[in-house]
């Protein structure tokens, strides 16, 4: 197994999750409202960054996505926190002088309370675009100089499908009824897309060096059935979620590369009981129906073994994949999230060995992969819970939050090494 030379190796965490403190984010109100195990703390990165910096040290990593907390950079509409800017920039500064390339998201599910006071309906409308963009602006400026590399969206069909869709995450709306109407027809994903082209000309305004683009979650999907209203149930769940947004940036022209985010595969299968057609075969559309009437309404899950969020290991499925975006739109790409809840630790190093692997076969067949960023550098707050540990690290609350390598940090250090071939050798 042959990775390029400069690939990347690293990790990818999320501001609301590790820093702690988040006091003006909608999540932290939501977790009032729904009752969820706050966020508090969280892993205290705002104060032990130079904690994570050095836990990416030792684990020879050589590069690190971290996001940027709107709602600490613009606590009130309109007023900027100058002190919270320089502490974000003398983060990326420490990195990039690590030898650590700095990888900064602008959006990662959490956005600040005020904005859903002013605009209770959100993203419904275009309301939210230009403060958004105000906010990317003053962070490019504050950040020009230390960080080339930028995603403005994380998941950003995920966030929506959870937050305007089902429910599930803030801002609470239901509209899983009218998806593709709300989602497609209405343009809520044309305006998300609106605002991340944007995002990339002020960025790119500031830098024309610099790469953006956006993190996509992709699932491995497979027909329940081996018919063809499952495989066009497929087709249509793919572009919803997958294709649709990236279209709108690729003809934009505004995708340096793809970020893909890949944890598990699902069966999708056809069914009048759900919208668009669709039975999207998750295994958190098990949990809310329950095992009984998941199946009864033809609800597939796989044999495989499962993490503790419930998902299947499916390494092949990364390769996949990577094969079919590199296919589809013929980028770069960076995976930017891939990574394993497993409290024991006992499955971290299979995973990561097999994922790598897989990882590598797409490079082999022509995918153009320049990195690898695992989830997560530490255990974190898994929006609503701190039961799933996903960290190359784990967290000490009882001991000011010291940092503890996990099983799984050995063999990520060795891969960062060697550039991969110790799996070579492993085999």
């Amino acid at each position: 197994m042959s990775f390029p030379e400069g690939f990347l190796w690293g990790c990818s965490t999320a501001a609301y999750q590790v820093e702690g403190g988040n006091a003006g984010s909608n999540w932290t109100a939501w977790e009032r409202k729904k009752r969820l195990e706050p966020c508090g703390p969280a892993s205290n990165s705002w104060e032990l960054w130079r904690e994570d910096v050095r836990a990416l040290q030792e684990l020879h990593a050589n590069a690190y996505r971290f996001s940027v907390e709107w709602s600490r950079v613009e606590p009130h509409p309109g007023e900027y926190d100058e002190a919270v800017l320089e502490r974000y920039a003398l983060q990326a500064k420490a990195l990039r002088l690590a030898g650590i390339r700095p990888i900064v998201s602008l959006h990662h599910f959490s956005e600040p309370a005020w904005l859903y006071e002013r605009w209770p309906q959100g993203w419904l409308t275009d309301a939210p675009v230009g403060p958004f963009l105000d906010f990317v602006e003053r962070v490019s400026g504050a950040l020009r100089g230390e960080v080339s590399d930028w995603v403005t969206f994380n998941e950003p069909m995920v966030w929506l499908l959870f937050g305007y869709g089902l429910g599930f995450w803030p801002p609470g709306f239901r509209r899983g009824l009218s998806l593709e109407r709300t989602f497609v027809h209405n343009g809520l994903i044309a305006r998300v897309a609106r605002a991340h082209n944007e995002a990339y000309r002020l960025l790119k305004a500031d830098n024309p060096d610099a790469r953006v683009s956006l993190a996509q979650n992709m699932v491995d999907l497979e027909p329940a059935r081996a018919n063809v209203a499952d495989l066009g149930a497929l087709q249509a769940w793919d572009r919803f979620m997958h294709g649709h947004l990236l279209d709108l940036a690729k003809s934009a022209g505004t995708l340096d590369f793809i970020g893909v985010n890949y944890y598990t595969r699902i069966y999708v299968r056809s069914s009048p009981f759900f919208p668009m057609g669709v039975m999207p075969c998750y295994g958190e559309l098990e949990r809310a129906l329950g095992h009984r009437l998941f199946h009864l309404l033809g609800g597939r899950r796989g044999g495989r073994a499962l993490t503790d969020m419930g998902w299947e290991v499916v390494p092949e499925g990364l390769g996949r994949v990577l094969g079919r975006l590199h296919r589809a739109y013929g980028l770069p790409l960076l995976v930017t999230e891939n990574g394993i809840a497993d409290a024991t630790g006992l499955k971290r190093e299979d995973f990561l060995r097999e994922h790598v692997s897989a990882m590598g076969d797409a490079m082999a067949q022509g995918a153009d992969v320049f990195g690898y960023l695992h989830w997560s550098l530490v255990d974190n707050y898994e929006w609503g819970s701190f039961a799933p540990r996903f960290g190359l690290y784990s967290v000490d609350k009882d001991a000011a939050y010291k940092r503890r390598p996990a099983n799984g940090s050995k063999l990520f250090t060795q891969i960062a090494k060697t550039n991969a071939s110790c799996l070579a050798t492993n085999k």
